[in-house]
């Protein structure tokens, strides 16, 4: 299999946001993992759906092709920031948690 210099530097990127989304989501005081028991927390952590978020934006603006910053890198580095803020900030207006069921 032959891996060109263009799918490198994609997947170089794929990491770069990531890694970039988890640090800035540290930063803003998102917890790293969130609490126990995880399949049944609604807390936001900087794993998921951070990083979650991070990565479907950076396959959404590559495959559109807008890379042109030192090979996408300032690019992915945004998508990390971006990703981390609107996680903290606007993520339970945009997705509300579920309520408590038919009562």
């Amino acid at each position: 299999m032959i891996i060109h210099a263009n799918e490198t530097y994609i997947i170089l990127n794929y990491g770069l946001a990531i890694i970039f989304a988890i640090v800035v989501g540290l930063i803003v005081k998102l917890p790293l993992l969130p609490e126990r028991p995880m399949r049944d927390s609604w807390t936001l952590s900087a794993v998921f759906p951070t990083a979650i978020i991070a990565l479907g934006l950076s396959a959404i603006i590559f495959k559109m092709v807008i890379f042109d910053l030192y090979l996408g890198m300032v690019v992915a580095i945004i998508i990390g920031i971006f990703s981390a803020l609107f996680t903290k900030f606007l993520f339970d207006h945009i997705f509300p948690k579920p309520g408590g069921g038919i009562k």
